[in-house]
Formats: structure tokens, sequence, C-alpha cells
């Protein structure tokens, strides 16, 4: 049973953080080929004598380890975004969407619906640049009312067409 365990929260870990995974696989093979072929150049100075470039061999071996580590920040930062992106595409409740459109267009047709259309998208999920900020449409509103606010105003407004 622990290694089903096992091998299901690797898989899911493997899933969820795959490029981070090899991208750090890539970071520390490279970061370790640099370190070796350095060390081979300093093996081959020590037995050639040739101490005068010894010092520029160790600026560029820290150049290449500051150069890879910085594209696998870059790198990671850029698959963060798009997993972000998509993230928010996923998660916009289109079945929530859907029931009150239909609940609230039907408002046109007549009868005791009540006439209040929901927005599509807020303007923040729409842009790419900006940042996204789902809360944005319910700022924007002077007064918030839910569903159940709703159907008491329908409800008290069918009250009082049947009291008349």
């Amino acid at each position: 049973m622990n290694k089903l365990i096992n091998i299901v929260l690797s898989g899911l870990l493997w899933r969820r953080y795959k490029f981070m995974i090899v991208s750090l696989i890539i970071l520390i093979a490279c970061i370790f080929i640099v370190g070796q072929i350095h060390d081979d150049y300093l093996a081959y100075a020590q037995t050639s004598g040739e101490a005068v470039s010894v010092g520029a061999s160790f600026i560029v071996k820290w150049l290449i380890w500051i150069v890879g580590f910085a594209l696998f920040i870059f790198a990671n930062h850029l698959a963060n975004r798009r997993k972000e992106k998509q993230a928010v595409n996923d998660t916009a409740n289109k079945s929530l969407l859907g029931i009150l459109g239909q609940k609230f267009t039907k408002a046109k047709t007549g009868g005791d619906k009540v006439s209040v259309k929901p927005k599509a998208k807020p303007k923040a999920l729409e842009t790419s640049d900006s940042k996204v900020d789902p809360f944005d449409a319910l700022r924007s509103k002077d007064k918030l009312r839910s569903y159940a606010d709703l159907l008491i105003d329908k409800h008290e407004s069918h009250d009082k067409r049947e009291n008349r």
C-alpha cells in the first residue's frame, strides 16, 4: 500500500512540477559540467605552466553559472505565468455564468424574471498586460446583490401584484 501511495504522490508531483524538475536537473547538469571542464582546465594550466589565464577561467565559470541560474529563474517564471493564465481561463465558472445567463436573459420576454444582466467577463481578465483581478467587477458595482436578494425582491413584487 505504501508503494502505491508513493507512486501516486510521485505522479502528482511530476504532473504539477514537471517543468521545474526538468529545468532544475538541466541547471544542476550544467553547473556540474562547467565545474568539471573548469577543473580539467585548471589541471591543464598547472601542468603546462600557463597560470596567466587562470583568473579569467574563474570569471568565465562564474558568469556561465550566473547565466544558467538566471535562465532557470526566467524560464520557470514564464512557465508559472502561462499556468496562471490557463488556470484563470479554466476556473472561470462557465456553468454558473450559463445558469445566470439563462435566468436573466428571460427577463426580456416578460414575466416575473428580474431584469439584471450579468457581465460577461471583467476587463481585468481580458487584458493580458494587466494583473488578473477577479474582484474588479465587484468593486465597480454600486450595490452588491446576491441571487437570494433577487429572489426575495421577485417574491415581494409578486405579492404586491396579488394584493391589488
